[in-house]
């Protein structure tokens, strides 16, 4: 009698058989190490956005006075509300409550595929997410983004348990509780980062796919009617209406509304640097440095085509992997759209690089399933090396920089590790709410950040106001019967024995300039006299200085907005000083925070000394610096003592 023989299996299906035996103690093992090194890659310190600060204020505000969170995410502030409300600001204490979030969500990222994506993909894409610096990164930071990845992961969990894995639909009798908590999590998600809401397109998409045209009216029906119920009672979130999202400058609402073309530009910019630079920055192809990452639009092409043939190659493979493909692709793409390219920001996508890079290495698998490339199976292999080598690396490198900060930080130096500029600022914030009068108001760029380090309410000044040309216009109409608008070129100075009689200062943004007379000039001063005192006596000053001049400010202005080339800004001094009077400001703080956060140079964010030279130009010695704080890169405190 013959002996069956055993086929021997092929090194891939062994370890593909180890996985799949021991998947559940390996996900607890990737969770484990991902815990320690979100503790290695900790930042006690709080970002340099003030952003992560703002959360936290709102959620002070929210417990003490019930002020709904409306700038930003409410949900967030709302649950981290009671830990501050009871325990105080402590920063940490909130940052440990984002390591739990991040560890929650990549735990239930991993139940929700556990039976339904082989462990050869999941516990690869389960370790690479555990392992990344950059998603670790937010596990130490007050953002929304761990909260967010946590309602994000359950949506999922409850939608597969509970619509993938059952095939077919039961009664509304039998299911409206399953409908109920899917809804429930999608709103959660959605009241943390309102893009969370485009998850219902996605899976009414899923249902389209499917065919599943019951399950699909029921699910829309609940969450239009709970949706519709809840904005009946609380606010909508202001902080970006969909026209400022689609308009050409989100900061200046009179450019107007982006056209087709103006959006598809958009979307390709933002991929470039979302997909062509963040994304290959996780996976760790790129470099790991947190310095703008120059664009490559071929990755970006490559990532598209790497997306589409995924999608191709799991469409009739597997539901699962399906539903996390259209998931990222989608949210994703929604962002490249609504996203202002200025915003570009690596959290607004990292919280879909767990689905993402599950996605990718699930088309790859199944794509080497077909059998006229079978024999490319070892590619799989290789490219989970190379990512493992590349996430490695930037793991590496992160937590060998931030070890001796961390520990410097626990030590009590709680500032080490930030730049001059910001280690001044904070230092002087702090020398501010010590030696100021309590009640006194200070102005400060990052107030969000001199609240956390100080505990005391700041004034914000975050932009010079500018003037709107009809505004302009109508007030020097109005004006004209009683005064001479006297229009005068600004080179390297003023006439400083005129400056009472400033009105508004006219500035060129760009290359573009001010024709002032005969002559053209990147600034323009307007005086506005008093008929009855206008005489030669104001113009010697001017002739001497050999300025170009000009009595005509219908046709100086009329240029002016007939050149469309021109970027200008108008600015009132007046209109300035009454905005701190109002604000009852008397001291203002003058950092000198690099423009380039990572490079040291002469160039550093200016808003507050333009604000307070502006009103100087009219009011000489309305401010002086009582006090300065350190030897490079300082930082000043003024006191207004003017008018």
């Amino acid at each position: 009698m013959k002996k069956e023989v055993k086929k021997k299996q092929s090194t891939a299906d062994e370890i593909s058989a180890y996985l799949e035996r021991n998947q559940t103690t390996l996900a607890v093992i990737a969770l484990i190490i991902g815990t320690i090194f979100s503790l290695v890659l900790f930042d006690t310190k709080v970002s340099l956005s003030g952003d992560d600060c703002d959360y936290v204020i709102a959620a002070d505000a929210f417990w003490k006075y019930l002020t709904y969170p409306g700038s930003h995410g409410a949900l967030y502030p709302i649950v981290i509300s009671p830990f501050v409300g009871l325990f105080g600001v402590k920063i940490i204490l909130l940052k440990f409550l984002s390591v739990i979030f991040m560890i929650a969500a990549i735990w239930f990222f991993y139940k929700s595929f556990e039976k339904h994506v082989p462990a050869i993909i999941l516990i690869p894409a389960l370790a690479l997410v555990c392992l990344n610096p950059h998603v670790l990164f937010f596990a130490s930071y007050t953002y929304s983004e761990p909260l967010f990845m946590l309602f994000q992961s359950l949506v999922f969990f409850f939608f597969i348990k509970y619509f993938v894995q059952q095939e077919t639909a039961g009664s509304l009798r039998e299911d409206w509780k399953k409908y109920l908590i899917l809804v429930a999590a999608i709103v959660c998600a959605g009241f943390t980062r309102t893009i969370g809401f485009c998850v219902t397109g996605v899976l009414m998409l899923y249902f389209v796919i499917r065919g599943d045209w019951k399950r699909l009216l029921v699910f829309s029906a609940f969450f239009a009617v709970i949706i519709g119920l809840l904005y009946t009672v609380v606010p909508v979130n202001s902080s970006y209406t969909f026209g400022g999202l689609l308009a050409k400058n989100v900061y200046n609402p009179e450019a107007g509304q982006e056209d087709f073309a103006g959006l598809c530009k958009r979307v390709a910019e933002n991929s470039n640097v979302y997909l062509g630079g963040f994304l290959f920055k996780y996976l760790g192809f790129r470099s790991y440095s947190p310095e703008p990452l120059e664009p490559k639009p071929m990755l970006s092409v490559l990532a598209y085509i790497m997306f589409a043939v995924s999608l191709i190659a799991v469409f009739k493979k597997n539901k699962a992997l399906l539903l996390a493909g259209l998931y990222a692709g989608v949210m994703m793409f929604v962002t490249f759209f609504l996203m202002h390219t200025i915003w570009s920001q690596d959290r607004l996508t990292m919280v879909y690089y767990p689905f993402t890079v599950m996605f990718l290495l699930g088309g790859l698998y199944y794509l080497l399933k077909i059998k006229s490339i079978a024999h490319l199976k070892p590619v799989y292999f290789i490219a989970l090396i190379a990512l493992f080598l590349g996430t490695g690396f930037h793991l590496y490198k992160k937590a060998g920089q931030n070890l001796p900060v961390i520990q410097q930080n626990l030590m009590g130096n709680d500032l080490y590790g930030l730049t001059a500029d910001w280690e001044n600022f904070i230092k002087m914030s702090r020398w501010a709410d010590k030696n100021l009068p309590k009640d006194a108001a200070i102005v400060s760029r990052k107030p969000s950040i001199s609240y956390i380090y100080t505990g005391r309410n700041f004034v914000g000044i975050f932009n010079v106001p500018q003037e709107p040309i009809d505004e302009v216009k109508q007030t020097l109409a109005e004006e004209n019967d009683k005064y001479v608008h006297l229009v005068v070129q600004v080179r390297n100075f003023i006439v400083g024995d005129m400056s009472p009689y400033m009105q508004y200062y006219f500035v060129s943004d760009n290359a573009e300039k001010l024709a002032v007379g005969d002559s053209i000039s990147s600034a323009a001063v307007m005086y506005k006299i008093d008929r009855t005192q206008y005489n030669d006596s104001f113009l010697a000053g001017i002739k001497e200085a050999g300025l170009s001049y000009t009595t005509d400010y219908e046709g100086f202005i009329k240029r002016l907005e007939d050149n469309r080339n021109i970027k200008y800004r108008i600015i009132s001094p007046d209109h300035l000083l009454s905005i701190l009077k109002e604000q009852n400001v008397k001291y203002l703080l003058l950092p000198r925070i690099r423009l380039y956060t990572y490079q040291k140079s002469q160039f550093f964010i200016n808003t507050i000394h333009h604000y307070v030279s502006f009103i100087s130009m009219k009011y000489p010695n309305s401010f002086k610096v009582i006090h300065t704080i350190g030897k490079d890169e300082i930082c000043e405190l003024s006191e207004y003592i003017g008018p």
